[in-house]
């Protein structure tokens, strides 16, 4: 625990939460690494009721809000 917070520490944050997809990073290959940043593709809040981007729109009009299956 206490090295996580040291490496939290030496990145500027405090909490988990304040940990932003660009700060993380995932090695691909020896030489080859991308943040997180462009793994996904990140929605900005509420964006999911305003208008699903294409790629999102078939499973996000399939929930439902009253049914959780794994």
């Amino acid at each position: 625990m206490a090295s996580a917070l040291q490496i939290m520490a030496s990145m500027g944050v405090s909490a988990a939460s304040q940990f932003r997809p660009h700060m993380l990073h995932r090695r691909i290959d020896p030489y080859t690494e991308h943040s997180y940043a462009e793994f996904y593709e990140w929605l900005e809040p509420g964006q999911l009721l305003a208008e699903p981007p294409d790629t999102w729109a078939a499973d996000w009009h399939a929930t439902d809000p009253d049914r959780f299956t794994v």
